[in-house]
């Protein structure tokens, strides 16, 4: 039931507030389940979970990967596996905490949780794709909410309130039944009231800044195929050239727009760089980037004068999508990355400067991860830009889950941000997760906006995770204090 629960919570078209009552089943059965069976179970069930979100990726694996379906599904179902343990971990941790406290432990069940997401998103590189947190945020006032402790903060929020249900199923008059029923509904009204009162609020007066960008819906096939190079650069220089006046401040191509290594053709920065010239705005390319004897996936701001304004190379690569880890023991996933390369990280998060703007690039996957975004805010960039490629995954639920799981940091730091997808979903989203200014899904298009720039930090921007310090010493002390006597 639970697995039922999370798969009908997701996007496209989920609800998202059934993430809450896929909990719900969990809670109500684990005090007084033997310790192994609910590691087993929490394993099995956590890795269930996972496939029904993460299913997507096996056909996108046969298509571009070259591997045969019966090898990407046990590839898919091995990183569920992998990814179900911390569903297993959260579930003995509850477990722990209700031998020793009864019903009292249940109710930490939100403070272990938020500690098992926070650490799926460092643990081996990290993973933080999705969470119950996520599926709060498609209600825009509860999404408000993320400004004071960011997306984790929500998932706290969820698990409440799936405790409150689960104490209330097990014992309507009991005490904790009382306490967290109470806290669940007074926090969740508040939060809602809250999120209702800052959607209303009236607008701040912030300097506007005009952006455009392109969606070329470039065949994921095509995209390093040197026959298609003319027919890519054509499409990208008819898609620009529209802009001529506009009065853009900066004109923003997806991913790896360049259907060649940037460094390769001098002829080619120069087109570019004339492109620039015949809008009067600065463009910022996704591109391959040469680094040493490596290579790098990144972004180059093109001057209309022909200068670089600067680079960005993405920091926090997908393991087996842009490089392999450990390659003598994951010798056969090389051929996952060859269709793309095997990249080098970049190291820093500076943000451009642009006609007064400061922009904070992120490519791809590293939007998922809050702690990126932030550090580019406390840097000072005041407006989001995060190019992408999500033509791998065209006809599955993973464009729609990305874009939206990237749109909460635009709440959490309070910035809008800009999205150029060579095939998924592109437009502005405004720092209140709104999407504006979108462009058809699936069709080759241009657009533009006009982005406020902001300069706020929000308290998720100035405390970030540390706030998790409370939730851990908490169930420390709930583990180790000795637990009171009880009577006969």
């Amino acid at each position: 039931m639970g697995a039922a629960c999370w798969a009908l919570s997701l996007p496209p078209g989920g609800l998202g507030i059934l993430a809450i009552f896929a909990f719900v089943p969990l809670l109500f059965v684990l005090p007084g389940e033997p310790l192994k069976r609910v590691l087993l179970w929490g394993w099995l069930g956590g890795a269930c979970w996972e496939g029904v979100t993460l299913w997507w990726l096996a056909p996108t694996v046969v298509r571009y990967g070259g591997l045969h379906p019966a090898v990407a599904a046990l590839l898919v179902a091995l990183l569920a596996l992998v990814m179900g343990f911390f569903l297993a971990g959260f579930l003995a941790t509850v477990s722990l905490l209700a031998r020793r406290r009864g019903e009292l432990g249940l109710l930490a069940a939100p403070l272990a949780w938020v500690l098992w997401e926070w650490l799926r998103g460092w643990l081996f590189t990290g993973f933080p794709w999705w969470g119950p947190g996520y599926g709060l945020g498609s209600y825009a006032p509860i999404l408000q909410n993320a400004r004071w402790l960011g997306v984790l903060g929500l998932s706290l929020l969820a698990l409440l309130s799936a405790t409150a249900v689960a104490l209330w199923l097990r014992d309507r008059r009991s005490l904790p039944t009382l306490l967290a029923l109470a806290l669940a509904i007074v926090v969740s009204a508040g939060a809602y009231a809250w999120g209702e009162s800052w959607l209303n609020r009236k607008p701040e007066a912030d300097p506007l800044f005009r952006v455009g960008y392109l969606q070329p819906q470039i065949p994921q096939d095509q995209k390093w195929d040197p026959a298609f190079a003319r027919t890519i650069e054509k499409r990208l220089a008819d898609l620009t050239t529209p802009f001529r006046s506009y009065g853009l401040k900066l004109l923003v191509w997806p991913e790896s727009s360049t259907p060649l290594e940037w460094d390769g053709d001098p002829a080619y920065p120069k087109q570019v760089a004339a492109l620039a010239a015949e809008v009067k705005a600065p463009i910022l390319v996704g591109s391959v980037l040469r680094s040493g004897e490596g290579y790098q996936n990144g972004a180059v701001l093109v001057n209309p004068d022909g200068t670089e304004g600067g680079r960005y190379a993405k920091t926090h690569l997908v393991p087996f999508g842009e490089y392999v880890p450990l390659r003598a023991l994951f010798f056969w996933a090389r051929p996952l990355v060859e269709a793309v390369g095997d990249f080098e990280p970049g190291k820093s998060l500076k943000p451009f400067q642009v006609d007064g703007a400061a922009v904070g690039v992120t490519i791809c996957y590293e939007g998922i991860f809050p702690r990126l975004v932030r550090r580019q805010v406390r840097e000072g960039a005041t407006l989001l830009v995060n190019i992408t490629n999500d033509a791998w995954y065209a006809g599955t639920p993973g464009p729609v889950q990305h874009y939206l799981i990237e749109r909460v940091r635009a709440v959490e730091l309070d910035r809008c941000l800009v999205r150029s997808a060579n095939g998924g979903v592109s437009g502005l989203v405004n720092n209140e997760g709104h999407l504006e200014m979108a462009t058809t899904p699936g069709a080759a298009a241009s657009f533009w906006g006009e982005a406020r720039l902001r300069r706020t930090l929000t308290p998720y921007a100035r405390i970030g995770d540390s706030w998790l310090l409370a939730p851990l010493a908490a169930v420390l002390a709930l583990l180790v204090a000795p637990a009171r006597a009880r009577r006969p």
